[in-house]
């Protein structure tokens, strides 16, 4: 039913507001005619030769000669136009019919669209929507991101600022579902500057910038400019800090991190995202007092678990810390208290417009982390020659 509407309507739609778009009616730029031109010239001419001034700067205001200076250029550019008519017409074998107009060239006849006054009727609007909609429904991003950068440029005078809004909308859904999402940044960047400490905004946002394979050179200028201009606003800190991760710059990382703890001291993803910046920042090569930002590592991730009231992923993370620095005892105690934690599975956070059940690709369990752990913690086992041991744990844990 959906693909039904969706074939019948968008090529009528597509190509209306292609020919909206490309016939916009802007402001006519006002032409002087050539005889305007010839009069504004006369300021530089000089007839008068046998005159005693003969030579001299001509008298008139600094206005008049700008004027006159621009006329001249005109002309220049009329005359060496028309003499490349002139050759393209010769050299075509045509006779050549001089046209000493003023119009540089005939109005064309505009093409009538499929549906006339498309974005001035409300009902026309609906259905664009609605195609969008199901466009995005059958996957077909690319087409339905189409559709919305042509109604936007062509109602850019005409739409709304709630129907504008809601078009970027559905371009930032479209946008992080397709390979290149560089053509719906402008969509989801809209959304986050009319919401700026709005996390739902922000996560729509991030969603778009992480399938960008290379640095994109206008997400940084925008971040930066939002914080700048919104500086209590959590999420772009933490986005920043994000982004440093990702290429092992750890102590600039935990910069921003600290920023944000500042902001937000009791979120318990910020102290997970700070402790996991000071650990990995401890491993480095260069850092002199690495048992220090050790402990200041650790002291974020068991604030991050009061805050998270013993969960098992707050454990599993301070196992994971331990493991990670080499402290392998007091990792294998945290690994085994997160085997003895059942953890309920919890409802994934889904996009208001997603279609999708976010359970149907998940099964019971999605949330346990005790595979992880006995795999971890066997490890541990086999590398202190615990062979045994090491079997039970995958078999009492690890066996489908």
């Amino acid at each position: 039913m959906t693909e039904a509407f969706v074939d019948t309507i968008f090529s009528s739609i597509h190509e209306s507001l292609l020919l909206e778009s490309s016939q916009q009616k802007y402001k006519a730029k006002k032409r002087l005619s050539t005889n305007v031109l010839f009069e504004r010239i006369k300021v530089l001419n000089d007839p008068h030769a046998d005159n005693v001034f003969h030579g001299f700067r001509p008298i008139a205001t600094p206005s008049e000669l700008s004027k006159a200076s621009r006329a001249k250029k005109l002309l220049q550019k009329k005359a060496t136009r028309k003499e490349e008519k002139r050759a393209a017409a010769l050299a075509a074998g045509i006779d050549w019919i001089s046209d000493d107009s003023d119009d540089d060239s005939p109005q064309q006849t505009l093409k009538e669209p499929p549906l006339s006054n498309l974005l001035k009727d409300e009902d026309h609007y609906l259905l664009i929507t609605d195609l969008c909609k199901g466009l995005s429904s059958l996957k077909r991003y690319w087409e339905a991101l189409e559709i919305i950068n042509l109604t936007l440029k062509s109602g850019y005078n005409m739409l709304s600022v709630e129907k504008k809004e809601e078009l970027r909308a559905l371009g930032a859904e479209a946008s992080y579902n397709i390979t290149d999402p560089k053509h719906g940044f402008d969509c989801v960047r809209y959304i986050v500057q009319q919401h700026p400490y709005s996390l739902a905004a922000w996560n729509r946002y991030y969603k778009v910038i992480l399938r960008l394979e290379n640095r994109y050179s206008k997400h940084y200028k925008f971040l930066h400019n939002m914080r700048v201009k919104h500086k209590d606003s959590v999420p772009p800190i933490l986005i920043f800090g994000h982004q440093l991760t990702m290429i092992s710059q750890h102590q600039a990382a935990a910069r921003e991190y600290l920023e944000s703890y500042k902001l937000m001291p009791e979120s318990p993803l910020i102290n997970l995202c700070v402790g996991t910046a000071l650990i990995n920042l401890a491993l480095g090569l260069r850092l002199q007092n690495k048992q220090q930002c050790v402990v200041q590592g650790l002291a974020f991730l068991y604030n991050n678990l009061r805050l998270c009231e013993n969960s098992q992923e707050a454990l599993y993370n301070i196992a994971r810390a331990y493991h990670h620095v080499g402290l392998v005892s007091l990792a294998a105690s945290y690994y085994e208290k997160v085997l003895a934690t059942h953890q309920n599975d919890y409802p994934i956070p889904r996009d208001i417009n997603d279609n999708e059940s976010p359970l149907e690709n998940h099964k019971s369990g999605y949330c346990d982390l005790r595979r992880e752990a006995a795999h971890n913690l066997h490890l541990i086992y086999r590398e202190s020659g615990a062979l045994d041991l090491a079997r039970q744990i995958l078999k009492d844990h690890c066996t489908l």
